[in-house]
């Protein structure tokens, strides 16, 4: 079923929206699609880097070993997003790990293939080269707020960053679909799980936030 809709999935990437038609289907010869159960592994730190992933369906989770072997978590991607970009800058290797957080459906393009198309459209060498600053800046606020918050702000603003990013506004509140693992909270905002768990339940017992592992609700993102 993927394969029949493969030039769908490719028109609902919003940086193909400059491509003409007639590169798409081009595209579509050259990009392979493939389904991954969550806590699958892409590809680890170090590893060859030769292919650019495009996110259609669920969420992947991009972390970093350190070198006192210590994992922290960088970016939580979602439906629509590009990955493995480390082939375009030339490096020969990923420089993170990109995990399966969520069953997931996932776009792959050789690096040498999307050069090309960079470098023959300037429409889309500008579109990447744009996503992926803004991206840089996303992981530079992110772990300056690891280094500068505390572990309630942190915590406090991933459930409005998921919920606003993952989630749909309702009548009663806003909610989303599912909800992370406590661990996964945790190695997110850099936290204990235990750490994780109480903060989460504290909130949850002032009725700021309600949440199981199905869906995770807040009334008021003001009130967090």
């Amino acid at each position: 079923m993927i394969k029949k809709t493969k030039i769908w999935y490719i028109k609902n990437f919003n940086i193909f929206k400059h491509i003409p038609n007639s590169k798409l289907l081009e595209l579509e010869k050259n990009m392979g699609m493939k389904s991954e159960k969550k806590k699958a592994i892409l590809y680890f730190q170090d590893q060859s880097s030769d292919t650019i992933y495009l996110l259609k369906k669920g969420k992947i989770k991009i972390s970093r070993l350190t070198n006192g072997g210590r994992i922290t978590v960088l970016q939580l991607l979602g439906p629509g997003e590009i990955f493995g970009e480390s082939a375009i800058f030339g490096r020969g290797y990923h420089n993170n790990v990109a995990e399966v957080l969520e069953d997931a459906v996932i776009c792959t393009i050789d690096k040498e293939y999307f050069l090309k198309m960079m470098m023959t459209n300037p429409t889309f060498n500008f579109t990447i080269t744009k996503y992926i600053g803004w991206r840089l800046r996303k992981v530079e606020t992110h772990v300056e707020d690891l280094l500068f918050k505390d572990a309630q702000q942190r915590i406090s603003e991933f459930l409005i960053s998921y919920i606003q990013k993952f989630g749909k506004e309702m009548a009663d509140g806003w909610y989303v679909r599912p909800f992370p693992s406590q661990q996964d909270i945790a190695d997110l905002t850099a936290v204990s799980r235990q750490t994780a768990s109480l903060l989460l339940n504290e909130m949850k017992e002032k009725k700021v936030i309600d949440f199981s592992r199905r869906f995770l609700k807040i009334s008021d993102l003001k009130i967090l």
